[in-house]
């Protein structure tokens, strides 16, 4: 084993860490959550403003340091407060945003966020290759995330830190509510730090502004294809919510990628890739509606004007009427255009499209399997599935 080390030197230990990953993790979809914990560190990750770089990822926490002298009190305070009010508007707009009703993705608004700091010497490693942290001060650091903080959500700041820049000694000025003092007894020696509650800070994090993703007067219908899935509603939801899916049966796509969120719900983008000299539509997919027998939502592309509704109809508890039209603004050039030159092989695709689909969605339900990509629909149509 290859292993090397560079100069040590004090640096920055910052670790932002998930509170509650564990049990959200142990007691809800391990799909679902997965995805929810990595959006977040994104999130995290994308509020960086003081130069911090990334050394590891463990699970629901992120290894990050800084070289060279301490950050001030007020420097580190803002980069605290930054990540906190993202992470808390994340999760809020994917409230609104959500259809899901698994375990998960209800229980990601208990998910709260505690930062660690210290300062200390500390090396880069890299032992085969892989590159990551090495000294006394980073195992400090891991150590004082298992701490007697009575909180979910803090800050916390060694005294190392603190002794590190006079400006600490503002921290009860210029914090943002009540700092309070503890020493711990570690296997490494006496750590004493200070910590401040984040509570307060939720009452800074926006509400999330209503997003219209619809195309205004886009009611000339240029093409609609229907058909008859022997399959619950629910089965035939989760397999046409699935983009990545979508060019197993649809002909004439050779892939879908999804373009933001990795949870189908309000607002997902995606982008349907043909292989074509034109470039490759990108629609953004809103307007749920769910009723005991009903199913409707509509992907639409700004660019090219373009709305698809779906409209998938309970006909009884085995099997689904689908019907996919699409709609532009009224304009005469465009439509005839579209009559002329593409209505013909798109109408043909999809009549090579909806047998795939219907075999598919019929041997889950035969065998009573879901398809690996699931959404968990709301209470009134699981309901109808099991009328």
């Amino acid at each position: 084993m290859k292993t090397n080390h560079d100069k040590i030197e004090n640096s920055l230990i910052y670790i932002p860490d998930i509170s509650g990953y564990t049990t959200f993790l142990n007691s809800t979809e391990i799909s679902h959550s997965k995805h929810i914990v990595e959006e977040l560190l994104e999130t995290i990750l994308s509020a960086n403003e003081i130069g911090l770089v990334l050394s590891e990822i463990e699970g629901d926490a992120l290894l990050m340091y800084r070289r060279g002298k301490a950050p001030t009190c007020q420097e580190l305070l803002s980069q605290i407060q930054k990540m906190y009010i993202n992470f808390h508007a994340h999760l809020k707009k994917y409230e609104t945003q959500r259809i899901c009703s698994c375990g998960a993705c209800i229980a990601a608004t208990d998910l709260e966020l505690k930062f660690v700091t210290h300062y200390g010497e500390l090396a880069e490693t890299v032992i085969n290759n892989r590159p990551g942290l090495f000294g006394p001060a980073v195992i400090a650091a891991h150590r004082l995330l298992k701490n007697k903080v009575d909180s979910e959500s803090y800050g916390l700041f060694s005294s190392e830190l603190m002794s590190a820049c006079p400006s600490w000694f503002k921290l009860n000025e210029l914090a943002w509510g009540e700092t309070s003092h503890l020493e711990e007894e570690y296997d490494f020696g006496k750590v004493i730090y200070s910590f401040l509650e984040l509570e307060k800070l939720k009452e800074r994090v926006p509400e999330p502004e209503p997003e219209d993703f619809s195309i205004p007067n886009a009611t000339k219908k240029i093409f609609e294809t229907e058909g008859v899935v022997e399959a619950p509603i629910e089965i035939t939801f989760n397999v046409l919510s699935d983009y990545y899916f979508r060019s197993e049966f649809v002909v004439g796509q050779l892939a879908n990628d999804m373009q933001n969120h990795k949870i189908f719900q309000h607002g997902s983008i995606h982008r349907c890739l043909l292989g074509k000299s034109v470039p490759d539509p990108v629609f953004v997919t809103h307007d749920f509606n769910f009723n005991k027998k009903k199913i409707t939502f509509v992907e639409s592309d700004k660019i090219n004007s373009i709305s698809v509704v779906w409209i998938l109809q309970a006909i009884d508890k085995d099997s689904t009427h689908i019907t996919h039209s699409s709609f532009m603004k009224p304009h005469f050039l465009k439509g005839i255009l579209f009559s002329l030159f593409m209505k013909k092989n798109v109408t043909k695709d999809w009549d090579n499209s909806w047998p795939i689909l219907k075999e598919y969605c019929k041997k889950l339900a035969t065998e009573n399997k879901v398809h690996p990509n699931s959404i968990v629909l709301p209470k009134e149509v699981k309901q109808m599935t099991n009328d």
